[in-house]
């Protein structure tokens, strides 16, 4: 690493750590009646938290009384949050909490999708290359219709196993702030992630080579014809 490089790497830990130090005070600032404190609390994590409920598959008509009941609960909360830890974590408990209440309570079962390459990541030899070209209209329903398949797959997985995939693929939220949030070793954690996708990667694989025999039997010449 050049000096250049060096600086601009030691400016963006500053700064990280500047902004991490600033959403430590939010909440104690809106305890001590600060009006600003709390809007930007919710400026910085409302796309979040509407990512998070779109990903676990909560439909649009409940997302938006969710939303208002997750950061009702913040605001009720706030006098016990510590500054001495990560906002975000602590932040995401609340969260899931919610959405598991939710999802309890209506007794409904819900799916969430997560981006294709993530959920195949350890089997490349089975990962469409996203980058390397724009797909034509048929690839892009062919993509569609995996996505679709993956969805349902996604919803026969256990609970744990679910809930660890989302939060992993939301802002890249590390495995021991996972952990934490979920009251689970981090060992564990990282046990249902990789079985989570071992079982949706072998899953996808299984699905192309049942639809591989199907072409194959579907293109072979009728007896008596000639090939």
């Amino acid at each position: 690493m050049n000096e250049r490089q060096s600086t601009q790497s030691d400016a963006d830990a500053h700064t990280a750590g500047v902004l991490d130090l600033n959403e430590r005070n939010w909440l104690p600032r809106h305890c001590r009646g600060d009006e600003q404190a709390f809007e930007q609390l919710l400026l910085a994590y409302r796309n979040f938290v509407y990512n998070f409920l779109y990903r676990y598959g909560i439909e649009k008509h409940d997302r938006d009384d969710l939303f208002q009941d997750i950061f009702l609960k913040v605001h009720l909360s706030a006098p016990r949050y510590r500054p001495s830890e990560p906002l975000r974590p602590w932040l995401v408990s609340i969260v899931l909490n919610t959405v598991r209440n939710f999802r309890r309570d209506r007794g409904r079962r819900k799916h969430f999708m997560t981006h294709l390459k993530a959920l195949t990541g350890n089997h490349p030899a089975h990962t469409p290359d996203w980058q390397s070209h724009q797909p034509g209209l048929d690839e892009q329903v062919e993509q569609q219709s995996t996505v679709m398949w993956l969805e349902r797959q996604i919803t026969t997985l256990p609970e744990r196993q679910r809930e660890v995939l989302v939060l992993s693929t939301l802002k890249g939220l590390r495995m021991k702030d996972i952990a934490k949030v979920m009251a689970l070793p981090e060992n564990t954690v990282k046990t249902h992630l990789r079985r989570a996708r071992l079982v949706l990667a072998e899953s996808l694989v299984d699905r192309e080579k049942r639809r591989e025999t199907g072409r194959e039997h579907h293109q072979a010449p009728i007896s008596g014809e000639s090939p």
